[in-house]
């Protein structure tokens, strides 16, 4: 089970070339206190702004898997070789990647269509882990 509202607000930038699925997932996670923002509609788009002060202050990534030129893992791996620490959460409408490549990047997946309840949890785990850390 998880719980309605977290005690922190939970920040997460999203890469998403959807931008209905991204306008669900930011109204949706809003509804229990988790801030969607900065949306990027592009893995580009993230990576020309990485140092940016908008991604200071992100507690967790969520990269759409099927992207235009560079996909999401290509993203997370690319965001791991240059120090990144911080969660991902790689998601797609397509089957999942294989737990060998969901490893090396140290990453989670989740389907789309998205339950919300099994996409908050997640997102609580990888909070609370990643603030221990």
């Amino acid at each position: 089970m998880f719980n309605d509202t977290l005690q922190e607000t939970v920040k997460i930038a999203y890469v998403e070339d959807e931008p209905s699925i991204a306008q669900l997932l930011v109204s949706g996670l809003g509804l229990f206190g988790i801030e969607v923002q900065p949306v990027f509609m592009s893995a580009e788009d993230l990576l020309k702004q990485v140092d940016g002060p908008e991604l200071k202050e992100i507690d967790l990534f969520f990269f759409d898997i099927r992207l235009p030129k560079m996909t999401g893992l290509e993203l997370a791996e690319q965001l791991r070789n240059q120090g990144e620490k911080r969660p991902f959460v790689l998601v797609s409408a397509w089957p999942a990647p294989s737990k060998e490549a969901l490893q090396k990047i140290g990453a989670e997946f989740l389907p789309k269509p998205f339950d919300f309840p099994d996409v908050v949890q997640t997102i609580q785990k990888l909070a609370s882990q990643n603030k221990k850390a």
